[in-house]
């Protein structure tokens, strides 16, 4: 029989090892491959395959497991390609795979790993041992991706332990691979009858995992290549055959997976090791014993000889392996130790720092919060007055900018009230013929004199015949609002949504400065005013957005942004002198602004 995995090179075997393997040769397992699973389990695999025995096969596969997966590195890779290439004892690239059971290693390194030996198996050509274990998904999906479209000759593999569903035993099959079946078929509750039972015979291998997953009767001991027998038997007995006929047919698949040649040097060993088990030669039958010296001929002495040095060679290699496995275990264990105390005490800083958070957070949680009770701040913003401008040959923007103090305070956590003044200019620089456009009566707006007549209405020209040369003009427009806001959100909320309505005193005054000219190319080139200022009573209407900032102290800081509406209907209007005046029949004033207000409250309100 041919044990097809099994981990002898295991610490498990250590105390027992050849031992172990004689009992497997009287128990009919003449071959065996042995799986490394990562790279400190090499030494041991090499030492194994190569070790020399008349009576027996070995064969190993080299690979990184998926727990071992971010060993992976181009110098492993290097090792397994050298060890291919010169070793015809190794056989096949394994054990490779993905197990997201256990996740010992992230699952996008394991895919890495898993997909980069796939790569030098097909470049080897190489077979593959697979493991997976809740992963099947993805790893059909990368096997698929290499094997679709290789041809019949390129060799695939064994699907380990196979403990899938009857159609992923189907689907391995129809890519080429050989299923393999251990232990747990044996087991009680096992569901793997029906697979084992349409397994084709030319795909099937049988493994003892060793030293895990014991056959029944031996569950639960330590496994080993003595118990192959007990799974042949399950087989037998689910498929309906003799158990001779799995032997042959299991012993054949696995040489035609792994590559490895009938040769007749192997037929010679095996009917020699025949003929020594016979009663002729029953004085030689105790495992391990030599033939006596008096049946040695010159040639097989120093062949005993020889094997005998090998043997006493592999025997020192084995114990400095095992001290240079005990070596490295404590290495690793001294790393782990490390690595271990290392993240204790870091996960002790971290919960530290979350307690003393927790504790600054509750302790904030206790003080009152302060209750803005009064605030001074400013802002600056754009402001835009609906205006008819006289007699102008272009516009001049009417959007200027507009400062603005405030003072507010609040009655409750909802509701704001505030005083705020704000200031803003419209003005523009005429050109020297103003004359032409304001002079001799020629526009309604006609020059107002200082010598007015007893009727209150501007004379075009003095007693001098002077008239009025408009060199600039300003109007200004000042708010003084009275304003009640409501916060339309919660006040716990993060950003205060409102509203807000009051009322605004509107104060706007015109100011030409202008000279007197008798003509356009004569002026007393001075600088005269003319001042004319109008009063209006407005609704203001308001929507903004606020963040509060607490400072300490009772002091909080108050970002805002705001626009805001002034409408005035009714009421007196500009003299008719002036090139800029608001419309005649309403006045509508616009306001957009960003400040800040510093509150201080002198009591507090629980928090929520």
């Amino acid at each position: 029989m041919f044990d097809t995995h099994c981990h002898l090179q295991d610490k498990a075997f250590d105390a027992d090892r050849d031992e172990i393997m004689r009992a497997a040769r009287e128990a009919g397992v003449s071959h065996f491959l042995v799986p490394a699973t990562d790279l400190a389990s090499f030494p041991g695999t090499l030492s194994i395959a190569n070790s020399e025995n008349r009576e027996t096969s070995i064969y190993c596969a080299l690979g990184i497991h998926p727990h071992s997966a971010t060993e992976w590195n181009a110098d492993i890779r290097r090792q397994i390609k050298d060890n291919v290439e010169s070793n015809s004892k190794v056989v096949a690239i394994g054990e490779i795979g993905l197990d997201y059971h256990y996740d010992f290693s992230p699952r996008d390194v394991q895919r890495r790993a898993f997909f980069e030996q796939i790569e030098l198996a097909v470049e080897l050509q190489k077979p593959i041992i697979i493991h997976t274990r809740e992963s099947e998904d993805d790893v059909f999906r990368i096997v698929e991706e290499f094997y679709n479209d290789l041809p019949p000759e390129q060799p695939r593999g064994q699907f380990h332990c196979f403990s899938g569903t009857v159609e992923l035993m189907q689907k391995s099959v129809a890519l080429g691979f050989s299923v393999s079946f251990t232990g747990n078929i044996t087991f009680k509750n096992s569901t793997l009858a029906d697979v084992v039972r349409l397994v084709p015979l030319d795909a099937f291998l049988i493994e003892t995992d060793s030293p895990y997953l014991a056959p029944v009767p031996h569950r639960g001991k330590r496994n080993s290549p003595v118990f192959l027998k007990h799974i042949a038997e399950k087989v037998a007995e689910i498929k309906g055959l003799d158990v001779s006929n799995i032997m042959k047919h299991t012993f054949e698949n696995a040489l035609k997976t792994f590559r490895i040649p009938h040769s007749l040097a192997l037929i010679i060993i095996l009917a020699f090791s025949g003929l020594l088990s016979s009663t002729a030669f029953a004085q030689v039958t105790t495992p391990g014993a030599a033939p006596p010296d008096s049946i040695l001929t010159g040639d097989r002495r120093k062949t005993e000889e020889l094997r005998k040095k090998q043997e006493e060679e592999l025997a020192r290699e084995a114990v400095q392996h095992r001290q240079d496995s005990i070596q490295d275990l404590e290495k690793a264990r001294q790393e782990s130790v490390e690595k271990a105390q290392q993240q204790v005490r870091q996960d002790s800083i971290k919960a530290a720092q979350q307690i003393i958070a927790q504790d600054r957070a509750r302790e904030f949680l206790l003080t009152p919060q302060p209750w803005k009770a009064i605030g001074i701040g400013g802002s600056a913003g754009v402001g835009n007055m609906q205006m008819d401008i006289i007699v102008k040959r272009s516009l001049t923007a009417t959007s200027v900018f507009e400062p603005a103090i405030q003072i507010s305070t609040e009655l409750t956590r909802r509701l704001d009230i505030e005083i705020s003044y704000a200031h803003m200019d419209v003005s523009d620089n005429f050109p020297q013929d103003s004359v032409y456009n304001f002079g001799a009566g020629t526009s309604p707006n006609r020059p107002y004199m200082p010598n007015t007549s007893s009727s209150g209405h501007p004379p075009t020209f003095n007693s001098q015949g002077e008239t009025r040369l408009i060199q600039s003009e300003d109007f200004g427009i000042s708010a003084l609002s009275f304003d009640a806001r409501f916060v339309i959100t919660q006040p716990s909320a993060i950003v205060g949504f409102y509203v807000g309505a009051g009322y605004t005193y509107l104060t706007m005054t015109n100011t030409q400065h202008y000279a007197l000219a008798k003509d356009s190319t004569h002026s007393d080139n001075q600088d005269h005013t003319y001042s004319v200022s109008f009063h209006r009573g407005a609704l203001k209407l308001l929507f903004g957005a606020r963040h509060d900032f607490e400072l300490g102290g009772g002091f909080t800081l108050e970002p805002f942004g705001q626009i805001a509406m002034i409408a005035a209907f009714q009421g007196s209007q500009q003299q008719p002198d002036f090139v800029f005046r608001p419309t005649a029949d309403q006045i509508i004033a616009t306001q957009a602004s960003v400040g800040v207000t510093l509150y201080y409250g002198w009591f507090g309100v629980p928090r929520q």
